[in-house]
């Protein structure tokens, strides 16, 4: 029967290899016996080259970082930057990604403002058999703050080198206070400086950061001469007044900006404030001496606390402004002014009118004669009729939260 069992001439062959190896002669001891050589390979067998991971940076400045190497490897990168006493950083580390198609990749990272110097990088790509490492440096430049251009972060973040003590019931207003400051601190600092200031809230490439914090304390602008490093410290709550709302910690968010540049000189003190009050042209009430002045006064109508958010000129100078226009009018200013004229003018009438019945009375002291008389009557009317009239624009006139003074 055929097809089970191996076919017999197999078998044969299968026994003669045995007896070939069973007859031959024992190996030397004293021969050699070829052992592989360090990297695995037999001597005499050439293996295949092992070839570098390519890579080069094809980009390195502050913000950007873009390499090349084979397509598909997986690359990631750290930065080597110097950083101040105050402020933010930029990251440590860049999140890892693939090579594309091209080979490059790319990485976009935020760039608070630093101090200026040399700072670095490494790349380090791997591939399905090798990786490659890159390291080198890229110059990072002075950069000025100008008031014509300003991008602020503003946080919650916890301020490096300021100890305090956070209180959590006041997380809300701090949270209150960090939306509305973000909301319209652009509008408030163009319409601070006149519309010539550009402000823009940036989380990515601020020059300086504010930090909201939910704690009592004296807000306030630090500045590391050493390094030139800066940001603000926002207490929602201060030590002295209590706390405030989030419009007046607005107005004070401004007045901490303004000590980027303000103040300086034979009339400022060493905080930065003004020691005289020195009225600008143009602006009135908790405005009519600017931002910069110390202490900076606000006055309550009734529920609402008013803090100045308005620089005056010299301020405008200090803050680098060499050319501007007068301040513009405040709509609730100028209601306030209109409606002062009008009562000065009641005055003035009243006066007129209280001068002719005056008269009258002290001509007769017994009465007057009819005529006379007819007439007092109607002076005295219409002296009534102007009082209420001017007590109506008083009303409407202390109403307002805005003083014209």
């Amino acid at each position: 029967m055929f097809g089970h069992g191996p076919p017999r001439f197999a078998l044969a062959a299968a026994l003669s290899a045995l007896l070939v190896a069973a007859c031959a002669p024992a190996p030397s001891t004293t021969g050699t016996i070829a052992s592989p050589s360090g990297d695995g390979s037999l001597p005499g067998v050439i293996s295949p080259a092992t070839t570098p991971l390519p890579i080069s940076i094809a980009d390195a400045k502050y913000g950007l970082l873009t390499a090349r190497t084979a397509p598909g490897a997986r690359c990631q990168a750290t930065l080597r930057v110097a950083v101040g006493i105050y402020g933010d950083a930029p990251p440590d580390s860049l999140p890892g990604q693939s090579a594309g198609a091209d080979g490059f990749v790319t990485w976009t990272y935020s760039t608070p403002r630093v101090p200026s110097g040399t700072a670095g990088y490494t790349v380090r790509c791997q591939g399905d058999n090798a990786s490659e490492t890159k390291t080198g440096n890229f110059t990072i430049p002075t950069h000025p703050i100008v008031a014509t251009s300003l991008t602020v972060r503003v946080t919650t973040d916890m301020p490096p080198s300021e100890q305090f003590n956070p209180d959590p019931s006041l997380v809300p207003l701090r949270d209150s206070s960090l939306a509305k400051i973000k909301a319209t601190l652009a509008t408030e600092w163009k319409s601070a400086t006149r519309g010539l200031g550009s402000l823009v809230v940036d989380d990515r490439s601020a020059e300086i950061t504010m930090f909201v914090v939910a704690a009592r304390g004296t807000s306030v602008h630090r500045r590391n001469p050493a390094d030139d490093s800066q940001d603000i410290v926002i207490y929602v709550s201060d030590q002295v007044l209590g706390m405030r709302t989030v419009e007046n910690n607005v107005a004070v968010a401004l007045h901490e900006l303004g000590h980027i540049w303000c103040c300086y000189g034979p009339d400022a003190n060493d905080t930065g404030h003004w020691t005289t009050k020195l009225a600008s042209p143009g602006l009135y009430g908790v405005d009519k001496y600017g931002l910069m002045t110390d202490p900076v006064t606000c006055v309550s109508f009734g529920a609402v606390l008013s803090c100045p958010n308005r620089f005056s000129d010299r301020e405008m100078v200090a803050l680098g402004f060499t050319d501007f226009p007068p301040p513009a009018p405040d709509p609730c200013i100028t209601q306030s002014l209109s409606l002062r004229t009008q009562v000065d003018s009641l005055d003035a009438q009243l006066a007129s009118l209280g001068a002719q019945i005056r008269a009258i009375e002290t001509q007769y002291p017994g009465g007057a004669p009819p005529a006379v008389y007819s007439n007092y009557v109607s002076l005295v009317s219409q002296y009534n009729m102007l009082v209420s009239r001017e007590n109506g624009l008083v009303a409407q006139l202390n109403a307002l939260p805005c003083d014209a003074s």
